[in-house]
């Protein structure tokens, strides 16, 4: 499945928020999945000094954006990603 970002501006945004949001997007994640086509909601980044917000997903852009949409994630674009896999815990 290919992954996609929603980025978003987000003045004053805080943590809770963020709790709020993750919970919309999964349950309409989870809704607007079906048999045909799945799309995953795999969780939020915040920049708290850019007030930014990157929601993650897999599954078509079409239906990302309608996941995001449903949601009221207060996105500026949709953005095709490609993430690298955590190669674990390399600290000394």
């Amino acid at each position: 499945m290919t992954e996609y970002l929603a980025e978003c501006f987000w003045p004053g945004v805080q943590e809770a928020d963020l709790s709020a949001l993750d919970e919309r997007a999964t349950a309409s994640a989870a809704a607007l999945s079906g048999d045909e086509e799945v799309v995953h909601y795999l969780g939020s980044l915040l920049m708290r000094e850019d007030e930014v917000v990157l929601c993650r997903f897999e599954g078509s852009e079409p239906l990302v954006r309608r996941v995001a949409e449903k949601a009221a994630i207060p996105f500026e674009r949709i953005l095709e990603a490609v993430s690298s896999p955590w190669s674990g815990d390399t600290r000394a």
